[in-house]
Formats: structure tokens, sequence, C-alpha cells
């Protein structure tokens, strides 16, 4: 079938405003955030309901068109963005983007999948209620890309990752069916739990349509504090005192290593380091409280004793102002530390009991490889999941990098698993990890998997060369 008639038969289906054809407005779709994949797309689709995009998925069926589902395209994996070129169409969220319904009693939240979290987040807090999940492309990313990859985030600490915290949804699977499955009780024990099926799949069992979210109490304060320590050891014992004090108040405990200072700094991001005397590692923590700030903040410096054998410093925000440029910092790392020169990122999560130990190893071994790579590890040690960075000098040359880029990736996935670990913690495995799903996920498993994927999409047209290869 010639690419001029799909042209025709998708236009018809979604209406001339919502394609796109011309390469040059196809790039920024095609491309992955990081840079690394830039297959060419035949055409980008933005359907504005559920139904259209049942049909264009029957058309697909019918014609065995390969899709490529994408939201804000933040993905680090690849998930979003072709595997082949000039093979598949890609069908963009952005116009599924309502907010439909919020349900106080039951405290869920019903939106389309297109809408982007920190819109949803927006719209809740206006109305005295929270969605926790919280990350550093919050401005970009939507809630169904989210789903997909079942993102975590600075507050998973807390309230888990991603697919903790939604109820039901609705997908299209590559047949063109619509699965509904949209029930508001939090117990439903009516069978198989789809969703949960639906939650790390990215984009290859179903297209997200509309997500039932759970929400919260919108809480009353948040307490942050940002804590220095000399070594890593120090730190990781400090944390653990921290969450037994609070446990049930603590939400986000960060993991930031000096150089993130010294990035943010260079690169014009932060005007000075938060901290007179600079030390190896520090944790920004931040607790919910349903009470009184200056109430708590009293009791936490009564208690400070408790936890201050292993705090060399720490900082306590002043004002809700100040507060909110130490979480700016945290967030504006992601996009600092790309500036440096060529980067290597590792999504892993390393039992806390055998970080230190991990760490030391790794180092060891990396500066082997080459005396001029950076080591920038930073993230969530309240789960583990720290993003186990590099940054490469820009000059290397591209064929360098890519040789260097994946002899580390080898060496850190088989350190993870020897700790015990796992080599994608948040991000999921696209088309970077599937070499390190085959290594390390049991052959047993991979053919459950892709059962799994042969009765959701039988003629494997949802996000081809993702995860694995059908």
């Amino acid at each position: 079938m010639k690419t001029s008639e799909v042209f025709n038969d998708l236009i018809n289906i979604v209406g001339k405003k919502n394609i796109l054809t011309n390469d040059e407005d196809l790039t920024k779709y095609n491309n992955d955030w990081r840079g690394f994949y830039k297959n060419k797309s035949l055409c980008v689709l933005f359907p504005e309901s559920a139904n259209i995009i049942k049909k264009i998925v029957k058309y697909c069926y019918k014609k065995n068109i390969k899709i490529v589902p994408q939201g804000g395209n933040t993905s680090l994996t690849g998930s979003s963005v072709p595997s082949y070129n000039n093979k598949e169409i890609i069908i963009n969220f952005s116009k599924l983007n309502k907010i439909l319904e919020i349900d106080k009693n039951n405290l869920t939240l019903l939106v389309e999948s297109g809408s982007v979290l920190s819109n949803i987040k927006e719209y809740l807090d206006k109305q005295n209620y929270y969605f926790p999940i919280d990350l550093s492309s919050s401005g970009s990313c939507m809630i169904g890309g989210n789903i997909a990859t079942n993102a975590g985030g600075i507050n998973a600490l807390k309230y888990g990752s991603t697919k903790e915290n939604i109820i039901g949804l609705e997908i299209v699977t590559g047949d063109g069916s619509i699965i509904t499955s949209l029930s508001k009780m939090k117990k439903n024990n009516t069978g198989y739990d789809l969703k949960s099926i639906i939650c790390n799949s990215e984009g290859t069992l179903g297209l997200i349509t509309k997500v039932l979210l759970k929400i919260f109490p919108k809480p009353q304060n948040n307490f942050t504090f940002f804590a220095a320590y000399d070594d890593l050891q120090t730190c990781i014992k400090s944390f653990n005192q921290i969450r037994e004090l609070y446990y049930d108040k603590l939400e986000s405990a960060e993991l930031i290593p000096n150089l993130s200072f010294e990035v943010c700094i260079k690169n014009n991001f932060l005007k000075k380091h938060f901290f007179e005397k600079k030390m190896p590692w520090y944790i920004i923590f931040r607790l919910n409280l349903y009470e009184d700030k200056n109430l708590f903040q009293d009791i936490f410096e009564k208690n400070f004793n408790k936890i201050n054998k292993n705090i060399s410093d720490i900082l306590l925000p002043h004002s809700i102002d100040q507060e909110k440029k130490i979480w700016k910092f945290r967030d504006d790392l992601v996009e600092a530390y790309k500036m440096e020169g060529r980067i290597v990122t590792n999504d892993i999560s390393i039992p806390l009991n055998r970080m230190d130990s991990f760490f030391k190893t790794a180092e060891k071994e990396i500066k082997k490889m080459s005396s001029k790579i950076k080591i920038h590890p930073f993230g969530h040690i309240g789960d583990g999941n720290i993003h186990y960075n590099m940054i490469l000098q820009n000059n290397i040359s591209h064929e360098s990098y890519l040789k260097l880029r994946n002899k580390i990736y080898s060496f850190v996935n088989e350190l993870v698993e020897e700790y015990g670990g796992s080599f994608s913690a948040e991000h999921g495995i696209g088309q970077i990890k599937k070499n390190s799903l085959l290594k390390f996920k049991s052959k047993n498993e991979i053919d459950i998997m892709k059962k799994l994927k042969k009765v959701f999409d039988p003629k494997n047209i949802l996000n081809p060369g993702k995860i694995f290869d059908a």
C-alpha cells in the first residue's frame, strides 16, 4: 500500500489538522530526549478521543501498520520513539488531555491519558487534594507514559511508584478492542488485575486512554531539611535513623553528591553552594505534615539530638521560597549535568546495606576504563533507586563514546545483579536495555511476557522493538 494512500485514510480518521507528515515537523517526535535514537516515523497523529484511537488501531491492525504511542517523549530508554526507519506511525496523546471527574468521597480523579502530570497536580492542589507522583519532567511528561513505564520519582519512598497510585484504566488493545476497567473500588478482587499488567508494559500491550487515579487529602504543610555527611556509609546510617523517627511522615529522601553543586553552579542553575563547608554527600529530606509546621519544627529541633551524631551540617530553610530553591536545585540536576559533557546514565536500585560497597567497587573499576570519567550518582536513596551516572569529556569521538558507554552499561548491570539490585529501577527497558533484560530475566519469565504480548497484540503492531523483539 502506498504511503499517500495511508495518509489519506488516516486523515479521514483524525482530520487534516491532526496529522503531521513533513520530515522537518516530525523531527522532534522522532528523536528521543537523550539523542540516542533518530529513526524516522511515517507520520504523527494527534487523536482527540479514545474512539478515534480505536479507529486508528483497527485500521493499523487491518493494514499491519506499526504504532509508537507517545506522551511527552521524556523516556530515557527510547521507548517513545520509532525502533525502525519509515515503518511506524506515532500516536501522540497531547490532545487527549481532559480532567474528567474528581470524586471527593472515594478519593479518585478520572483523567485522559495525555494529561500532563504537573497539570493534574495543580488542579488537585486548587481542590485541596494531592497526587504524589513527582518527577523532574513533571511539566512535560503525561500520565499515560508515567503508567506505561511505572514512573517512580522523588516521593516513591512514601507513596510507591505510579502503579500503587492508580485504581483503574481504559486501554485500546492491538486489535482495536477497548477494555474499560474503571471501578472506583480500591478493594476489587474480580479476577486478574489487568492494570498491573499494563504498568511497565511501555505501550506494547495496549494504548492507555483513560486513567482513574488514587488521590489524597492535601498535606497541611511540608517540612524540608538538607543534611551534609562525611561519607556514604554515615549518610545511609543517618537516613535509617531519620526514617525510624519520622516513618509516617517521610515523603522524600534525595541523595546528592558535592559534584551536583559544582555542575549546577558552573552552568548557572545555582548561584552559590547551600553549605559553607563542602562535604562529599548530602540528603534532601521532605516530610508531609498534617499539623502546624512551626509546632513540628519545635519538636524536630528538640529531637535533633537523636539524629545529629551522624550529621556533619544541616540546613533548615527559613522560608517557603528557600524550600523551593532547594527542590529546584534537585530538579535542575538532570539538565545541568547534561551540559557538562557526554553522559552515561544508569537507572539502578541497590539494597541500602550494600550501597557503599557497590559505589566503591563500581568507581574503582570504572576509573580503570577512563580516568577522565566523572561519576555523578544521585537520586532516591529512600528506596535504593540511584541514578548512577557518568560525565565524559565532550571531545570524545562518537564511536569511542558508544564503545565506552556500552562497556560501562555491561559492567554496571553485571555488578548490580551481583549485589542483588535491579538494572532498571524506574525508567523501563525500551530499546536500550533489551539485551540486559534477556540476560538477567529467566527464560520462563520472558516466555510468559511474550505470550502476554501475543494475547494483547496479536500482530505485534504496538510499539515493536521495545522491551524485547517479539
